[in-house]
C-alpha cells in the first residue's frame, strides 16, 4: 500500500499532538480532512471534532473519513471558529494548520472559544507553513508576535518554534 504524500505541516502537527487513544481533539479549519484521518487512526475511545467554514471542505473530509465517522471517532461540522459551540472543557487538545484568523485580525473571540473548549492543562498547536511568511523572517516574527499576544491575553502559556513549519503552542494552565 502506497503512503500518500502528506505535507510536512500536517505531519508536524500530528507528531506534536502526541495523540493518546482516548484524547478528545478539536481541529480548526480541517480542509479535506488529511489530519483528521491521521489523528483518528490513533484513537480508540477518543474522538476528533473537525470544523471548517467551507461546505466543500467538510464534504471532502466526510468522504475521506467515512469509515472512521461510522465508528464514532470523527465528527465534522461546517462552522467558523467564532460560531463554534461546545460544552466547556470538551477537548484535551486543539490544533489549526494555516488558519490565518489568529494573526490577520483581532482573534479575541476565537481564542476565548478555544480557551473554554480546552480542559485545564489542554494544549493548542497553531502551525503555519507554505506561505510567503515562512521565507520572510520579518513577517514570520509578526505572526509569532500577534498570535502570542492574543493567546497570552487570554491566559495561555505560550511557546513558539520558529522553524519551518512555524508552530505556536499554547497551554491552558491547569
Amino acid at each position: 500500500m502506497a503512503v500518500p504524500n502528506i505535507p510536512a505541516r500536517i505531519r508536524c502537527v500530528v507528531e506534536r499532538l502526541r495523540v493518546d487513544p482516548s484524547d478528545r481533539i478539536l481541529e480548526v479549519g480541517c480542509g479535506p480532512g488529511v489530519a483528521v484521518s491521521l489523528v483518528a487512526d490513533k484513537l480508540l475511545d477518543g474522538r476528533i471534532t473537525a470544523i471548517d467554514r467551507s461546505a466543500t471542505a467538510i464534504a471532502r473530509a466526510q468522504q475521506r473519513n467515512e469509515a472512521l465517522s461510522a465508528r464514532g471517532r470523527v465528527e465534522l461540522q461546517k462552522t467558523e471558529l467564532a460560531g463554534f459551540r461546545c460544552a466547556d472543557a470538551s477537548f484535551d487538545k486543539a490544533f489549526a494548520v494555516n488558519v490565518n484568523v489568529f494573526w490577520t485580525h483581532d482573534a479575541t473571540e476565537e481564542v476565548r472559544i478555544l480557551w473554554e473548549a480546552l480542559r485545564p492543562g489542554g494544549i493548542l498547536h497553531l502551525v503555519y507553513d507554505g506561505t510567503e511568511a515562512m521565507h520572510d523572517d520579518t513577517k514570520s516574527q509578526r505572526i509569532v508576535d500577534a498570535v502570542t499576544q492574543v493567546l497570552r491575553r487570554k491566559g495561555f502559556e505560550v511557546s513558539a518554534d520558529t522553524g519551518n513549519p512555524l508552530c505556536i503552542t499554547g497551554k491552558r494552565p491547569g
